[in-house]
């Protein structure tokens, strides 16, 4: 039985303005999806040209609308996803399990970061930041925490900021996660991701984490990584059954599948063949397919980062597709293009 996990979204960040960055956030939580995340890059990756929203400060922002309008939702449906179930099941699809639900109050919509970078501030300092936008929220966040890597040498370096060796990057993220396991994170705590696809990554997913967070990959890598991270927490002495696993990437979704297949191939064109590869395209029956199974591969939280077109229609058309009515009216703001 198939299982799709929570759905959430990434939103248009690299603009000049946050507004759109708002509009989309909230179209996500009135659809019903299960959050919404920021990247915690100083520019885009290779783009240092570009403009680029500041993502604990733009977390801010968000919390405050989503806040405003009810982190939990003010109607009575469950978030896009398996995290509260009772989603119908899709016309032609596989049986789908939704999870426990049914019923009840929603869970609360949650914003996160995909992932925070470990050294860009001190350790005690973002835990006062996941505290401060839980407040604001309604509900504590998920932060995603990372080590950074070479491709992120230079953004540092530009803003004056250090960029250790990978031992140092190690220790900035255990500080960060004990910090957001401490009393200056708040009550109830932040969730805590730590992202990554190495092998480094997935033990200090299994030794600190709530979650492991892998980019990008397939079905068979999720689970195979998944493992590897369990054996690092059992070795911990953790509950290695406790660890869960969480996927972020890059989807297109168009209302059928010739549609898509035109959208991938002009959107592909000047991007590198091994990053297309790695695109979840298709109408949203075939995309809520491959979401399904990287649930039986352990996913419990789906973090969707639309690209080749605008991101609201492929929001609608994915939660029309699960059977979600809107826990709002739409209120007709469009955020535009979705990220390059």
């Amino acid at each position: 039985m198939r299982r799709l996990p929570a759905l959430a979204v990434t939103l248009p960040q690299f603009r000049a303005e946050t507004g759109p960055a708002v509009a989309a956030c909230l179209d996500a939580h009135r659809l019903g999806f299960a959050g919404a995340f920021v990247f915690d890059h100083l520019w885009p990756l290779g783009q240092r040209d570009r403009p680029a929203a500041e993502g604990w400060t733009l977390l801010a922002a968000l919390a405050g609308a989503v806040g405003a309008e009810g982190s939990g939702g003010l109607g009575s449906s469950p978030p896009v996803g398996g995290g509260s179930g009772g989603l119908k099941e899709r016309s032609g699809s596989p049986p789908v399990d939704r999870g426990s639900a049914g019923g009840g109050t929603p869970a609360p919509f949650r914003l996160g970061t995909l992932v925070t970078r470990a050294g860009l501030r001190p350790a005690a300092l973002v835990a006062r930041m996941a505290a401060t936008v839980g407040q604001a929220a309604g509900a504590p966040p998920i932060v995603g925490v990372g080590r950074g890597d070479l491709g992120n040498r230079d953004e540092n370096l530009a803003f004056g900021l250090p960029f250790p060796d990978a031992d140092g990057r190690t220790r900035a993220l255990e500080a960060t996660v004990a910090a957001l396991r401490g009393p200056l994170a708040g009550r109830p705590p932040p969730t805590v991701w730590v992202g990554g696809t190495g092998a480094a990554a997935r033990a200090l997913a299994g030794r600190l984490a709530d979650a492991w967070n892998g980019w990008g990959l397939t079905p068979d890598e999720l689970a195979a990584g998944l493992t590897d991270a369990r054996r690092a927490a059992e070795a911990a002495g953790r509950d290695p059954a406790a660890l869960q696993a969480t996927w972020g990437g890059q989807v297109l979704v168009a209302g059928d599948a010739a549609e898509a297949a035109t959208r991938l191939d002009r959107w592909a064109a000047a991007r590198p063949t091994a990053q297309v590869a790695r695109i979840v395209a298709g109408d949203p029956e075939a995309v809520l397919a491959r979401l399904g199974e990287l649930g039986d591969a352990g996913a419990t939280w789906c973090v969707l980062a639309p690209v080749g077109g605008p991101a609201e229609p492929m929001r609608a058309l994915l939660a029309a597709a699960a059977g979600v009515p809107p826990r709002h009216p739409p209120a007709g703001n469009s955020d535009g293009a979705a990220e390059p």
